[in-house]
């Protein structure tokens, strides 16, 4: 799923603010490893909790996907770990 279906499928169901900021994430997390895609991830997360917002587990589970498409195993889980703690936190 690229960024533009993400946003296809699912900008009926969530606020822009938190669309804009998920597409932003994305983007500029597209092929960093997840030591680089930490800070990203929390940087959008603060900026999301400026609003009152937060990452959901659905949210989770769709940056997960388009995050870790390229990882490896081992990767995956540490980033599908971090998004989980994320999401628990809204």
């Amino acid at each position: 799923m690229s960024s533009s279906q993400y946003n296809n499928s699912n900008k009926r169901n969530i606020d822009p603010r938190k669309l804009a900021v998920l597409l932003e994430l994305m983007k500029e997390a597209e092929g960093k490893s997840v030591d680089q895609v930490l800070p990203l991830i929390l940087s959008a997360n603060k900026k999301l909790q400026s609003q009152n917002l937060g990452f959901t587990n659905d949210d989770g589970e769709i940056l997960l996907e388009l995050l870790t498409k390229n990882m490896p195993p081992q990767k995956k889980a540490q980033m599908k770990m971090l998004l989980n703690m994320m999401s628990n936190k809204k």
